[in-house]
C-alpha cells in the first residue's frame, strides 16, 4: 500500500490530529520529536535534486533526503563541509546523490530550521498499526510541514484513518518540491543548459537566428558566477557549450546574415571562448584522473601523480587568469554589447536567406548536413586517414547542432529519436577525438615541459609514455566501432525517417514559395 505523502501548510496540531481519529477502534498517538535545528536545503545548480521530486537537508553532520514520489525518507552522517557526492562517506543518500550527479557540486538553496517529528498509531492494547514521519520546515517567518504515513501489513484500515484524520486537519497531497518552495516562499532556480525555445514555422529565419543566440547567450552569462568562485567545473562546460552554439548558428545558418557581419560575429565569440580554453583542457585531465590511473601499471602510478600535482597547480594559474579576465571592464562591455546586439536586432546585415521561412531553412540545412554526414562515412574504410574521422565528427556534431536548434518546428518523439541515433555514432567519435587531442597534450608535454620536473622528470616520462601508449590503442579501438555505429545509423528506417521528417521537393531549390512544409 502507497503511503500518503503530505504537506500541511500549518503546524501540526497534535491534540486536534487526536480528536479527528475514529472512536472504534480507540487509537492513540505516541510521539518523540527531535530538537529544533538550524540546517540548509541543498542543490545543484541546474536544480538536478528538485527536478526528480526530492528534497536535500543537512543540519550539522546529519543528511536527510525526502523522496516525494515513493515517501521513502533517507539519512545518513556526513561531513559539515563538502561539496561533491563523491566526497562523501557510503550511505544511502550518497548512493542517491552519486546516481543523481557526480559532477556538479551541491549547493545552499535556503537555510531552514528543521524540527522532526516521529509518530506511531496504537490501538488500545498498545499495539503499532500505522507510523507517522513529519518534518516542520521554517524559512523566514514562513514554516511548512511535510509527512509521510508508513503503511504496516495487515492493518489497512488503521493506515486509511491516518491519512483520512490528517487530511481533516489540512493535510494535502504533495508530490512536487514546487509546492514547499511556494509555502516557503523559496526561490526556485531555472537553470537548465538545454532551454526550451519557442520557434514558429512561418517566422523569418532572421528573427529565429536572433532568439537562438539571444538565449544561449543568456544561458552562457548565467554560468559566469560559478564559473569564478569555481563550484564546479560544469560552470565552464555550459559556458563553453553555450557560446560554442552562438558560433555553430553563425556558421551553419548561412545567407542569414551579410558574409562581413557573420565574419565579425564569429571571431568576436572565438575570441571569447578561447579566454578559457586552457583552463578546459585541464579540467577535462583532472576529471579522468581516476580512469587514468585505472589505465596503467602500478608502477607508473608514481611519475603519473607528480604529473597530476602539476596540472593542479596550472588549473590554479588558469583560473586565476580567467577570473581577472571575467572581471575586467573589456569583458563586460564586450559580452554587453553582443548580448544588446541581439536583444534588439535592427543593426544587423542581413543576408539573402534572412526572410525564408523558418522551417523551409530548418528542412533544407538539416537535409544538406545529413547528406554530406553519410557521404563522409560511406567513403571511410580500414586504410582512411584520422582526418575524415575528424571531418565525420565534426560533420554529426553540426548535424545534431541543426536538429536541436529546430527542434520545436517538429514533432518531438520523431526529432528526438532521430538525435539520440546520432549520439550513439557522436559519443563514439567524440571518444575517438578526446583519445587523439590527450594523446597530443602528453607529446607536448614530453617535448616542452619535462624540465618543469626536475629529478623526477624521468619517472613522469616513463608514465606519460605508458599512458600515451593505452590512449592509442583505445582510440584505435574507438575507430574500428565507427564504421559499425554509422551501419546502425545509415539503416533504411533512420533514412526512411529523415526523409520523412525533413525532405520535401522545394529543398532541393532551397524555396517553399508554396508552404507546403507548413501544411
Amino acid at each position: 500500500m502507497d503511503p500518503f505523502i503530505y504537506l500541511l501548510p500549518s503546524a501540526l496540531n497534535q491534540k486536534k490530529l487526536q480528536k479527528t481519529l475514529p472512536d472504534t477502534p480507540p487509537y492513540k498517538i505516541s510521539y518523540g520529536q527531535d530538537e529544533q535545528q538550524e540546517g540548509v536545503l541543498l542543490d545543484t545548480f541546474d536544480a538536478e535534486v528538485f527536478q526528480s521530486a526530492k528534497i536535500l537537508f543537512q543540519h550539522g553532520d546529519m543528511l536527510l533526503l525526502i523522496d516525494l514520489q515513493s515517501g521513502r525518507l533517507l539519512q545518513q552522517a556526513a561531513p559539515e563541509t563538502w561539496s561533491f557526492a563523491g566526497d562523501l562517506p557510503v550511505g544511502p543518500v550518497t548512493a542517491f546523490l552519486q546516481q543523481l550527479s557526480k559532477l556538479r557540486a551541491f549547493l545552499p538553496v535556503a537555510s531552514v530550521g528543521l524540527c522532526r517529528l516521529h509518530g506511531l498509531l496504537l490501538d488500545d492494547e498498545g499495539k503499532t498499526r500505522a507510523r507517522l514521519h513529519h518534518l516542520t520546515i521554517c524559512h523566514g517567518r514562513k514554516s511548512v510541514g511535510i509527512g509521510i504515513t508508513e503503511y504496516l501489513r495487515g492493518y489497512r484500515k488503521a493506515h486509511d484513518d491516518l491519512r483520512h484524520s490528517l487530511e481533516r486537519i489540512g493535510a494535502i497531497s504533495c508530490q512536487s518540491v514546487g509546492q514547499v518552495y511556494r509555502v516557503l516562499a523559496i526561490k526556485q532556480g531555472k537553470y537548465t543548459a538545454k532551454p526550451v525555445i519557442e520557434l514558429h514555422p512561418e517566422a523569418p529565419v532572421k528573427d529565429t537566428t536572433r532568439t537562438i543566440i539571444s538565449v544561449f547567450l543568456q544561458t552562457a552569462r548565467a554560468n559566469e558566477k560559478g564559473l569564478v568562485d569555481d563550484y564546479d567545473t560544469e560552470f565552464l562546460h555550459d559556458y563553453r557549450v553555450s557560446l560554442r552554439k552562438v558560433r555553430s548558428v553563425l556558421s551553419l545558418f548561412t545567407g542569414v546574415y551579410s558574409p562581413e557581419e557573420t565574419a565579425q560575429l564569429k571571431k568576436d565569440f572565438s575570441s571569447l571562448m578561447q579566454k578559457t580554453n586552457a583552463l578546459r583542457d585541464l579540467d577535462v585531465y583532472l576529471l579522468n584522473k581516476l580512469h587514468y590511473f585505472s589505465l596503467v601499471p602500478a608502477d607508473t602510478h608514481e611519475g603519473l601523480a607528480i604529473l597530476f600535482d602539476y596540472l593542479a597547480e596550472q588549473r590554479k594559474k588558469e583560473h586565476s587568469d580567467v577570473i581577472k579576465v571575467m572581471r575586467s571592464k573589456s569583458y563586460r562591455k564586450e559580452i554587453g554589447r553582443l548580448e544588446k546586439i541581439f536583444t534588439n536586432g535592427s543593426n544587423l546585415a542581413t543576408g539573402p536567406k534572412a526572410e525564408e521561412h523558418s522551417m523551409a531553412f530548418a528542412c533544407r540545412l538539416i537535409c544538406k548536413r545529413y547528406d554530406k554526414v553519410c557521404k563522409i562515412a560511406r567513403d571511410i574504410d580500414a586504410q582512411t586517414e584520422d582526418g575524415a574521422i575528424h571531418q565525420l565528427r565534426i560533420n554529426c556534431k553540426k548535424l545534431r547542432y541543426l536538429m536541436e536548434f529546430f527542434t520545436p518546428l517538429f514533432p518531438e518523439d520523431e526529432i528526438v529519436s532521430l538525435i539520440k541515433a546520432l549520439k550513439i555514432l557522436q559519443d563514439n567519435l567524440g571518444n575517438f577525438n578526446d583519445y587523439s587531442v590527450q594523446q597530443t597534450s602528453l607529446r607536448h608535454i614530453l617535448q616542452e615541459k619535462m624540465s618543469e620536473f626536475g629529478s623526477a622528470k624521468l619517472k613522469v616520462a616513463e608514465s606519460v609514455g605508458a599512458l600515451t601508449a593505452i590512449l592509442h590503442r583505445l582510440q584505435k579501438k574507438e575507430r574500428r566501432q565507427v564504421m559499425k555505429n554509422f551501419a546502425r545509423f545509415d539503416s533504411p528506417e533512420t533514412r526512411a525517417a529523415f526523409t520523412k521528417l525533413f525532405h520535401t521537393p522545394q529543398i532541393e531549390e532551397g524555396v517553399d514559395e508554396n508552404n507546403s512544409l507548413l501544411q
